[in-house]
């Protein structure tokens, strides 16, 4: 078909560094070179006469045709599936152009390779989706981060009006008392008046030390850097039993680790805001507080039978957080290099767990 010109042409297509070979206008195929049969893991004389729409994959073959009617327009680039021997299929470029020789349809079709560009796009395309995904994901903790930086606003304007009432109210009422008995005795100098009047103010001074003892206890419990973790959190949990009426199970145990005062501050601060939640939010008098100990690592588990809820709520439902909440309880983990996590169903109940590795002496971490 090709006569004069065909050893000319076959010449040429096996001269080209990329596969190529020649058609007739539904397919037939007239010629090959070398680098199409290495391609198709198929021999020149198995391809020859046949239709290369067997070896294009099934799904892409209509269009194929379709491509063929369309050559009179002028030539075309379009991708197809090639399947090979091995039944695998390598994604390839074909650039066909209508040679029309003697004004009978031929075609010649270069076969690229561009299986290596598509890897290339696959990979661009997951590290696009891996970075947005980062970005997202770095946009979220951004706003997790300004939601906490309001919260802990709030929660310190909470705590000054909190201290400045305790103050007046405890403080401020007992010495304004112990001055009234003070002026008391000074005009009214009878025994019997000086010795009740000394036992009332004795009685104020103990309920102020008591109070001071306490608050301070609150604001910073010095127990931890004279006895430790365990020794601190029985006995806050005996005063939180004493004050809520709650039933607290303590569970320690393990070897002992070094856990540096801000690790022991921070799991002690866990405990108290996780069973202040349980208080108010539970709706059960129940709680379990547990600690596993080892010489590498420390795991603090506070779980109740309550009610539960959905840990996805927590960070944007105002009503849901108390103090510096599950936000809060999160952050001071990370501060320490500990794990955080939170587990909870309607209807279910509550689990809060932390683990920290004990790598050494642990300062708390910029943000």
């Amino acid at each position: 078909m090709l006569k004069g010109a065909d050893h000319s042409y076959r010449v040429l297509l096996e001269g080209l560094n990329e596969a190529a070979l020649t058609l007739t206008a539904d397919g037939t195929i007239l010629y090959c070179n070398s680098r199409f049969t290495e391609m198709t893991k198929l021999a020149s004389a198995q391809l020859l006469g046949s239709p290369v729409q067997r070896i294009i994959k099934s799904t892409e073959r209509k269009l194929f045709e379709m491509t063929l009617g369309q050559l009179a327009e002028g030539p075309i680039r379009r991708e197809f599936n090639l399947q090979a021997t091995d039944r695998s299929f390598s994604p390839v470029l074909f650039s066909i152009k209508n040679l029309g020789l003697e004004g009978i349809p031929v075609y010649c079709v270069v076969v690229t390779d561009i299986a290596d560009q598509k890897r290339t796009e696959e990979a661009l395309q997951k590290s696009e989706l891996h970075y947005r995904k980062l970005f997202l994901e770095e946009q979220r903790i951004q706003g997790e981060l300004r939601r906490l930086s309001r919260e802990i606003l709030r929660v310190q304007e909470e705590e000054r009006a909190r201290i400045s009432r305790e103050i007046h109210d405890e403080i401020g009422q007992t010495l304004t008392a112990i001055g009234l008995n003070l002026r008391t005795l000074k005009s009214n100098g009878k025994p019997s008046e000086i010795k009740r009047k000394v036992q009332s103010v004795q009685d104020l001074l103990e309920k102020a030390s008591d109070f001071i003892h306490v608050f301070s206890h609150q604001i910073h419990p010095s127990m931890l850097e004279d006895l430790g973790l365990i020794p601190a959190l029985r006995s806050f949990i005996r005063d939180f039993e004493k004050n809520t009426g709650m039933r607290i199970q303590l569970k320690a145990s393990g070897t002992p680790g070094r856990a540096d005062i801000d690790q022991k501050a921070v799991l002690y601060r866990i405990v108290q805001e996780s069973l202040t939640n349980v208080l108010k939010h539970s709706g059960t008098q129940k709680a379990t507080v547990t600690i596993r100990k080892s010489p590498h690592a420390i795991t603090l588990e506070i779980v109740d039978e309550g009610k539960g809820f959905d840990p996805g709520d927590v960070s944007v439902t105002p009503e849901k957080r108390q103090g510096l909440g599950v936000l809060g309880m999160r952050e001071r983990a990370r501060l320490i290099g500990g794990k955080f996590k939170i587990l909870s169903q309607p209807g279910k109940g509550t689990r809060v767990r932390v683990h920290l590795s004990l790598g050494g002496t642990t300062t708390l971490k910029e943000s």
